[in-house]
């Protein structure tokens, strides 16, 4: 890949955000990271809120992560894209040659949230691109595999030309990103790739996510911190898990080698149930023979199948370097580690009277 390299990259404090700096600062070559989001720059910890019990903290970042602290090649602004004139100027002092946009609503937020962040934010962001009038950067605008929706079983494994039929707001304003910032890349000649990011595992993960929170539950009960039971949704549906760190890989990859105005699925390829996962994590913890299963009954919408194909991905020479097993055990250890001694500190620091 081309060296002595500049990245801007939005939602740079979040989760697929903090491990995309740390990749990009251990790649060999003098690359240069300008990292912005809305909130202060945070060193030890993600922006998102995990629980231990009846505790709740800023999710404390993996030791690999805490590394980023002090780099000279990193620096972060804590910027709103919709600050049109202050990200034109940051980006016509930075002169970028990638931009990364992973700034992004939760799939939680409200509908004026979403619309604001992703779609909006996503306008902003190319039109001070356009206003800066620095030399058209590679873009890589990430989405989501939920773009697809609810696939007709002939559809699968899901391809990039296939039908889009959103399920929940939150996929439905990503696709709206992709077609409004399609539009907006021609007219301003910005060679721009689409990442639809499939379901990430990783330490730190927020635990909206199901493997976040069946390993929080796990590891609690691992350390008699909980009853055990564990509480789970579907197990039936299937999803194409992904570790984080090989997403930061695809993203880099995408944006040296992308093919402009394409889309790739970002993803494993591979095709695994709830109920694998699960099983995976309570075998990992040693936990069989003393754990009972609690499923509860889901509101929203649920897709029954859901998984990539990553042909096209791979084609430009990427290959997936953690399985799913060696995901789920990093997670786990995350939090019997990192989590388990973090809440252990505030313990501390409570008992100390230290704020």
């Amino acid at each position: 890949m081309t060296q002595n390299r500049r990245f801007f990259i939005t939602g740079a404090q979040g989760f697929v955000g903090r491990y995309l700096v740390a990749q990009l600062l251990s790649t060999a070559g003098a690359i240069h990271v300008l990292g912005v989001g809305r909130s202060p720059r945070l060193d030890q910890s993600f922006t998102h809120v995990i629980s231990w019990g009846a505790k709740r903290l800023l999710a404390p970042l993996p030791a690999g992560l805490q590394e980023v602290d002090g780099e000279a090649r990193y620096h972060y602004v804590a910027a709103d894209l919709r600050q049109s004139l202050f990200v034109t100027q940051l980006l016509r002092d930075f002169q970028p040659q990638v931009i990364i946009h992973l700034a992004s609503g939760l799939r939680d937020d409200p509908p004026y949230r979403l619309l604001q962040s992703n779609i909006e934010g996503t306008v902003q962001l190319i039109t001070a691109i356009a206003d800066s009038g620095i030399e058209p950067p590679r873009l890589v605008l990430c989405s989501t595999g939920g773009v697809y929706g609810i696939p007709d079983v002939r559809d699968l494994p899901l391809k990039e030309n296939g039908p889009c039929l959103p399920v929940d707001f939150y996929a439905a304003t990503k696709l709206g990103c992709e077609h409004t910032s399609r539009v907006l890349a021609r007219r301003y000649g910005l060679p721009t790739v689409w990442a639809r990011v499939f379901n990430i595992v990783g330490a730190g993960q927020d635990e909206r996510h199901v493997c976040g929170t069946l390993a929080r539950q796990l590891a609690m009960i691992k350390k008699r911190a909980l009853p055990p039971s564990v509480a789970v949704g579907s197990l039936a549906a299937t999803r194409d898990f992904i570790d984080v760190r090989d997403v930061c890989r695809a993203l880099h990859i995408l944006a040296e080698r992308g093919q402009p105005g394409d889309a790739y699925n970002v993803a494993s390829g591979v095709e695994s149930s709830i109920h694998t996962v699960l099983q995976t994590m309570v075998r990992l913890t040693g936990l069989e023979e003393s754990i009972s299963i609690h499923q509860q009954v889901e509101s929203r919408v649920d897709i029954p199948r859901h998984f990539a194909d990553i042909g096209r991905l791979a084609a430009l020479g990427f290959r997936c370097q953690y399985t799913l097993e060696r995901s789920l055990k990093d997670l786990l250890q995350y939090y019997a580690q990192t989590v388990a001694n973090a809440v252990e500190r505030c313990g501390e620091d409570e008992q100390s009277g230290q704020p």
